[in-house]
This record gives C-alpha cells, sequence and structure tokens, in this order.
C-alpha cells in the first residue's frame, strides 16, 4: 500500500496500543518518523509507549538500541513543567541496556523528573516489556530562553 503524504502516522497499522493509550500529541518531524509514541495519564503522571515493529529492527531482529535510546529521550522529554513552546534541549542522555526488546514487543516507560533548577531538568527512567527491564535511562535537559519557532513539515510534496 502506497503511503498517504497527509497521514501524520504513516506506519501506525501493526502498533496498536493498549486500552488508555493516545498518540502522542507534541511530535516532532523526527517523532512522527519513528513513532508512533502513545501516552495514557494516571495518578502516578503519564506513561509512555510505543510497539516494536520490524522498522524498529536491528540485523539480529530486535529493537536497535539506537530506537530504546531515542524513545528515551522522547519520554525523559515529557517532563510535566515543560512548556513545548520554548527550546528544551537534551544536554546529557546516559544509558545501560539491560535486555533486547523483541519484535511485537509493548515497550513503555514512566518519567521521573529527580532535580530541577532554574533552566535545568534531571530525569530518570526505565524502560519495560511486561516484566523485563529493558533499558535505564537519565538526562539533563535545558530550557533556552528563546520561543520555539514552528516545525514545518511536508505533507504533499510541496516545499
Amino acid at each position: 500500500m502506497a503511503a498517504d503524504p497527509t497521514d501524520d502516522f504513516p506506519d501506525a497499522e501493526g502498533a496498536d496500543a493498549p486500552p488508555g493509550f493516545r498518540q502522542l500529541e507534541n511530535r516532532s518531524p523526527f517523532g512522527i518518523l519513528v513513532g508512533p509514541v502513545f501516552q495514557r495519564d494516571d495518578a502516578e503522571g503519564s506513561v509512555f509507549g510505543f510497539r516494536v515493529q520490524p522498522k524498529h529492527h536491528n540485523l539480529g531482529g530486535v529493537a536497535h538500541g539506537g530506537m530504546l535510546a531515542t524513545f528515551a529521550d522522547i519520554v525523559l522529554g515529557q517532563f510535566p513543567a515543560r512548556d513545548f513552546g520554548r527550546m528544551t534541549v537534551t544536554i546529557r542522555l546516559v544509558m545501560d541496556y539491560l535486555a533486547p526488546a523483541k519484535s511485537g514487543d509493548w515497550v513503555e516507560a514512566r518519567p521521573t523528573v529527580t532535580r530541577t533548577t532554574r533552566n535545568l531538568v534531571f530525569a530518570e527512567t526505565t524502560l519495560i516489556a511486561g516484566p523485563r527491564s529493558l533499558l535505564t535511562a537519565s538526562a539533563v535537559f535545558k530550557t533556552l530562553d528563546r520561543r520555539r519557532s514552528p516545525v514545518k513539515t511536508q505533507s504533499n510534496g510541496d516545499p
């Protein structure tokens, strides 16, 4: 089937999420490319998830470590105090890989903010698939003084 250039989630088929999850609202063009990523809110905050699809595989047939790192960065960057109108950049991302994510696995993570300063946010998370811990990650984000420019994406082949 040909991809629909106006479809914001061209690879969502087969990426089904458990009940209660919705597609993440704040997406970059890169986030759309590697996603979809889903979110569910509860009394403890937000949980994020994605379904491992063939496009996420490495040559060994499991989720590429870069995809797990990307997902961890996306999750950690969704801290509650984030102002999506301001530029926020990852200045440090540290990961420990514990186990592979297999094709079809539902991978999820809940970010925890451990410290904030005037313009820095420190956060950590663990990626899990069922009972298996896949990766632990911690990050530092810096909020810049400048406002974010609207992201332009091509939707119909026009520049």
